[in-house]
C-alpha cells in the first residue's frame, strides 16, 4: 500500500489511540476499534519505529531501557498518547453534551481514521455524521473498512475535500448537509500546521454554513511553542520531527488574545483551556506517568453572526 502523508498521519495517531485503549488500566479515551483498522504489519512497523525514536526523545532513556515493549511504552507515553487522547476525549465528551441540547449533525474535519462513527451509541435516529478529509487519505480509510468486514453505519457520510480545489460548503451539501440544524464541528491536530489566514477563513467558511449556537472544536498551540528560548524540549523536538517530513509547524496563538484574533471570523470563545486546564480535567492521580502537553490548548468556539 503506498501511504501519502495524510494518511501516515492518520495511521499513527490510530496506532497511539489504540496502544493507550488497551494498554491503559484507566484509558482516558477509550478507543476500543482503533487497533482493529490497522493491518498487523502496519501495526509492528509504527512499533518498531516509535521505540527506536526514544534515542532521539531521550539518549539516558534509550540506553536504561532494554527491551522493545519499555523503549515503546515511554515513548507512547511521554510523546505521543497524551495530546492524542486528551483532545478527543475533549471532544466527544463536549460531542454528546452538545446532542443533549438538541444538535442533529457532527461534521469531523480531517477525520484520518477517526473511530466516532463505529463507537457511536444512543444517538437520535435523525444524527448524521460527516467525514470530511482529503481524497486520499479518505479513500485508504474506505477501503480499508471493506477489507476488515467493517460495516459503516446508516447515518456516516464521507466527503472528499480537497481544500486548494473544493469547496466546504458546497460538498457538504451535497452530501445532505443542512444548514439549518444545530452542528458540531471538530478539526483536531491540523490548526498548527495551517497559516492563519487559511485558519481564518475556514472558521468564516463554517460560520456562514451554520446557524448560531454551532459549535466549533480545535486544539491549538500558544505562540510562545516557537520561541526557542522558552519552549519545552519535548515540543522543540516535536518540531524537529514534523518539519523533517514535510509538515512544520507553522501557527501559534496567544491564549489571552484567542477572541480579538477570532473577532472577524463570527466565532465566540466559549472556553480556552490552557495546560493546566487540562492537567486537572484529565491526568490527576494516574498512576501511569501521563500529563497533558506543555504549550498545547483545547478550544471551543460557538457561532454568532
Amino acid at each position: 500500500m503506498e501511504t501519502g502523508k495524510e494518511s501516515l498521519t492518520a495511521l499513527v495517531s490510530c496506532f497511539a489511540r489504540g496502544y493507550h485503549a488497551s494498554k491503559s488500566k484507566e484509558p482516558i479515551f477509550n478507543d476500543f476499534i482503533a487497533h482493529s483498522l490497522l493491518k498487523n504489519e502496519e501495526k509492528q512497523l509504527i512499533a518498531t519505529n516509535w521505540a527506536k525514536a526514544i534515542a532521539f526523545f531521550d539518549q539516558e532513556k534509550s540506553e536504561a531501557l532494554e527491551t522493545i515493549d519499555e523503549k515503546l511504552e515511554w515513548v507512547m507515553n511521554n510523546q505521543t498518547v497524551p495530546q492524542l487522547v486528551s483532545r478527543s476525549r475533549y471532544t466527544e465528551d463536549g460531542l454528546r453534551s452538545a446532542i443533549e441540547r438538541g444538535f442533529k449533525q457532527y461534521v469531523i474535519l480531517g477525520a484520518g481514521f477517526d473511530t466516532f462513527a463505529l463507537r457511536q451509541e444512543n444517538l437520535p435516529e435523525d444524527f448524521i455524521i460527516y467525514e470530511v478529509d482529503h481524497p486520499a487519505t479518505q479513500a485508504i480509510k474506505i477501503n480499508r473498512l471493506h477489507e476488515m468486514g467493517i460495516e459503516l453505519p446508516a447515518n456516516v457520510k464521507f466527503v472528499p475535500v480537497d481544500f486548494k480545489s473544493h469547496s466546504l460548503r458546497e460538498e457538504l451539501e451535497k452530501s445532505g448537509y443542512d444548514e439549518q440544524k444545530y452542528t458540531y464541528f471538530s478539526l483536531l491536530g491540523v490548526v498548527m500546521y495551517l497559516a492563519k489566514k487559511d485558519f481564518y477563513q475556514l472558521l468564516s467558511s463554517v460560520a456562514e454554513m451554520s446557524i448560531n449556537g454551532s459549535s466549533f472544536i480545535f486544539d491549538y498551540l500558544d505562540d510562545s511553542a516557537f520561541n526557542n528560548r522558552i519552549a519545552s524540549k519535548k515540543l522543540t523536538q516535536m518540531r524537529q520531527i514534523t518539519a523533517q517530513t514535510g509538515e512544520p509547524m507553522v501557527t501559534g496563538f496567544d491564549p489571552f488574545e484567542l477572541d480579538l484574533e477570532l473577532q472577524d471570523c463570527n466565532m465566540l470563545l466559549y472556553e480556552n483551556l490552557s495546560p493546566a486546564n487540562i492537567e486537572e480535567m484529565f491526568f490527576v492521580d494516574r498512576e501511569d506517568g501521563l500529563h497533558a502537553f506543555d504549550h498545547f490548548h483545547f478550544a471551543h468556539l460557538v457561532v454568532n453572526k
